[in-house]
């Protein structure tokens, strides 16, 4: 429950891994940008406007150190460990709010609380914790994609109990079945 007189602030997060040269080095970014759902989308969508700011570049590293078996599992904990640090500051502001400058000129305590996370299909299943081959919202087996009938969206409980069960081991039953990815 918030206090009498909060506001929520809706964070959109945005980031989309980005080849900057071709036949020069294959130089990659990955940049996370932050805007608000209380700008409205005509506002928020214009470059122009400045209603979007850059939080962070994630690395883009081929984890040379790793053998191939373990580059695609060390790859997603450290996206996943550098998101964690990202959002740390965010972590802490929707807990316990903060106070923020409003445009009509007042103070409020404001909430600010991920909303959306606007990310592209591998990135999807990078952020759910499952293979590329898999869809990241149901557990729809990778060779039944696209066969029109109803599988059960992912529970975020069991993928928490089977990426802990599993943790060091990445080639068990749980991780084939459910197409996770550690």
């Amino acid at each position: 429950r918030l206090p009498p007189g909060a506001t929520v602030i809706p964070i959109i997060l945005s980031s989309d891994k980005t080849q900057l040269t071709s036949f020069s080095g294959n130089k990659q970014a990955w940049p996370v940008y932050l805007t608000i759902g209380n700008i409205g989308k005509d506002t928020r969508r214009k470059v122009t406007k400045h209603a979007t700011v850059l939080v962070g570049y994630l690395p883009v590293t081929k984890l040379t150190c790793c053998s191939k078996s373990h580059r695609g599992v060390q790859s997603a904990r450290l996206f996943h460990r550098c998101m964690a640090e990202i959002l740390k500051p965010l972590i802490a502001a929707g807990t316990s709010g903060v106070w923020m400058g409003c445009a009509d000129g007042y103070i409020r305590h404001c909430f600010p609380i991920l909303s959306e996370y606007v990310a592209d299909n591998p990135e999807q299943t990078l952020i759910a914790c499952c293979k590329s081959n898999r869809c990241p919202i149901c557990t729809v087996p990778r060779d039944n994609r696209g066969d029109g009938n109803a599988h059960p969206l992912r529970d975020l409980k069991r993928t928490l109990k089977d990426l802990q069960a599993s943790r060091f081991n990445y080639f068990t039953s749980t991780y084939v079945t459910s197409g996770l990815h550690p």
